[in-house]
């Protein structure tokens, strides 16, 4: 294989590389971080989404709830940003994955009292 032929294949593999950097790079600096706020009462857990920029109602996510032995999920209206969801009386803690285009996901935990 000529020299030359290899140099090029070479330089084009290092273009592509930086190219596929920006790419994600760019893809990244799009998408905006989401503020997820809580309302307990009892086990009642009420789950409020916003930009976190903004401070706006982000609605459109979908909000997954996880705790020992089960699980339950709702995808918000366009025009809603929250949720109640009814949880067993004897769960204590429960994890919360807020997800919606355009925004990186959020995930935490909550205590139920």
């Amino acid at each position: 294989m000529p020299l030359r032929l290899v140099i090029s294949l070479a330089i084009a593999m290092i273009c592509l590389s930086v190219l596929m950097q920006f790419v994600r790079t760019s893809e990244a600096a799009m998408l905006r971080e989401l503020d997820v706020r809580f309302s307990i009462s009892g086990h009642r857990l009420r789950v409020m989404v916003y930009d976190a920029q903004t401070g706006q109602p982000v609605g459109g996510a979908t909000v997954t709830v996880t705790y020992d032995g089960g699980m339950k999920a709702h995808t918000l209206g366009a025009s809603s940003n929250s949720y109640t969801f009814y949880l067993p009386s004897d769960i204590l803690l429960a994890s919360v994955r807020v997800t919606r285009n355009g925004y990186f996901p959020w995930e935490g935990e909550v205590a139920l009292e």
